[in-house]
């Protein structure tokens, strides 16, 4: 039940429950309205200063309306094909297994999946996605938790997840969403002040389902079942999948609308015609023996593929044009160069004892005051000197606050066609993921070459950005839907196989590297000298 509303500029009018605006208003949430959804993107897009906190209203909006819209579209399905004595094999209704379901409530379900969308980046720490590279590791995340009590049953989880990542690696932001989604939600089962409608939600609500929503790995023997079937993948798909989830859908129009071009567009009412509930038997290979497994996931029809088409297109033009902007990337260099000797030493610019500690710091970090308080404060007790000339990352930071940015000296973009095979033998994700890694540039050799041109105070940093067309379609669960006549209709899941234009689309697989320079000269022949010398020596250490 939706008691209040918001008023989204991408979406209009957005209805929120109690529930929901509990968590909004809750601190590790709200701190989200000061975490910029592209970081320095404003830098190069004046507009683009809307944060996580509206895109994660806007993803937990959308993932409704993949559920209504997919349970909606199988009934429609179902009364097309009735006057002709069809019985269809191959939809599945949500909605009609969960009042079949007594231990499921329509209600409980749906909240569930809205917090699932609302929280799913609740994780991301300032600078977003850069900052995960200088967070704790996971074994300092394991004593951190062990100090409290709400995380006692989750323990294990988090300990045989970290093992199998690696526990002296860092953490990324969707685990610490999930640290903070226990948080809030084992909070939310205490709270006492809603109304009789919104408590006997709270009390049927199960947090793991909400865990298995946004991670299913982290909980791999927890399933999502509703009428004894599996909808682990069904809803876990309306958040995170390939080719469309809720996420994709809403940031891909938030970017457009607010960096003011028209990159991301795309048809959201023909997707949302196409996408269905699908059933299919899941084989499981276990200690020796299969077994057969029914399983509901999210799929989209056939007739829809064109939309779909147009989906990913756009997000790729999204991807090249704005986020791999050559000025949006020097921004990204300088937080490399910046953040480059914490980097080597493996130092977390977070300092936290206990949780409470750790929480805070997370609700004290604004984009702003990260750069500018904490990570300066960082910069002036590290030790940064290389070469005798002070501290030129903090330098540089002020640089970057002032929109002073580096200038860019080279650039080199590859598009590798022969890349993309053919309908009969299309290339492997993992061969293209070798190929850019190949691509990349040599990272002991820039060491060196900088470190020699330090030597005259030429500060130069590299930068490498790689766009797959088809990216993650090997993990997705979504599956496209063959017409169903009343025969056995078709599934495909072979999403790089699917269709000549899927196989062309690895044709925008495309790789850019390219070499930024500090801006200390103030006359164009100090910069083409500098340029000069920096070139010269990059060419002969066989970098470019």
């Amino acid at each position: 039940m939706k008691t209040g509303k918001i008023l989204d500029p991408i979406h209009g009018t957005i209805g929120i429950t109690e529930i929901e605006k509990y968590i909004i208003n809750q601190s590790i949430f709200a701190r989200l309205r000061k975490v910029k959804q592209n970081t320095l993107l404003n830098l190069v897009f004046p507009g683009a200063n809307h944060t996580r906190f509206e895109h994660s209203i806007g993803v937990m909006h959308i993932s409704e309306q993949i559920f209504n819209r997919s349970n909606e579209n199988f009934k429609i399905s179902c009364a097309k094909n009735e006057k002709y004595g069809i019985k269809n094999k191959l939809y599945i209704s949500i909605s009609d297994l969960i009042e079949k379901d007594s231990d499921t409530n329509i209600d409980t379900i749906v909240q569930e999946l809205r917090l699932a969308a609302l929280l799913h980046d609740v994780g991301h720490g300032p600078t977003s996605h850069k900052f995960d590279h200088f967070t704790i590791s996971g074994e300092e995340l394991l004593n951190i938790l062990k100090g409290e009590e709400i995380f006692n049953k989750y323990l294990n989880y988090f300990d045989a997840f970290l093992t199998k990542e690696g526990k002296d690696k860092k953490i990324e932001h969707e685990l610490v969403s999930i640290v903070f989604l226990i948080e809030l939600l084992e909070n939310l089962k205490i709270e006492q002040r809603f109304s009789k409608f919104s408590l006997e939600v709270i009390k049927k609500i199960k947090i793991e389902n909400i865990i298995k929503m946004i991670d299913p790995e982290f909980l791999p023997d927890h399933k999502i079942k509703i009428n004894s079937i599996d909808c682990s993948d069904y809803f876990n798909s309306i958040i995170s999948s390939f080719p469309i989830d809720a996420d994709r859908m809403d940031y891909m129009l938030r970017d457009t609308f607010y960096t003011g071009v028209s990159y991301g567009l795309y048809d959201a009412d023909r997707i949302l015609m196409s996408v269905v509930p699908v059933k299919f038997i899941d084989i499981v290979e276990k200690e020796g023996d299969s077994k057969e497994i029914e399983k509901i996931t999210l799929g989209i029809k056939k007739s829809g593929l064109e939309s779909i088409i147009r989906f990913v297109q756009s997000r790729n033009h999204l991807y090249n044009q704005i986020y791999f902007h050559k000025t949006n990337a020097s921004t990204n260099a300088m937080l490399d160069f910046i953040f480059r000797n914490l980097d080597k030493q493996h130092k977390s610019v977070i300092e936290a004892s206990n949780y409470t500690a750790y929480k805070n710091f997370y609700i004290k970090n604004s984009d702003e005051f990260f750069l500018e308080n904490t990570l300066k404060n960082c910069l002036d007790k590290d030790e940064c000197d290389v070469n005798g000339k002070g501290c030129p990352e903090s330098d540089v930071l002020d640089e970057l606050l002032q929109r002073k940015l580096f200038k860019r000296i080279y650039e080199q973009e590859d598009k590798y066609f022969e890349l993309s095979g053919n309908i009969k033998n299309p290339r492997s994700d993992q061969e293209i993921k070798d190929f850019v890694k190949r691509e990349k540039f040599n990272k002991d050799k820039f060491e060196a070459v900088k470190l020699e041109l330090e030597q005259d105070n030429i500060y130069i940093q590299e930068h490498s950005c790689d766009n797959l067309g088809l990216k993650g379609h090997l993990k997705s669960k979504i599956v496209i839907v063959g017409k169903d006549e009343g025969n056995a209709p078709e599934i495909f899941k072979n999403w790089d196989e699917i269709d000549a234009e899927f196989i062309r689309m690895n044709d925008s697989n495309v790789m850019t590297k390219r070499i930024y320079m500090r801006s200390t000269f103030t006359k164009a022949e100090e910069y083409k000298a500098m340029r000069k010398i920096a070139l010269d020596k990059l060419e002969k250490a066989d970098l470019i």
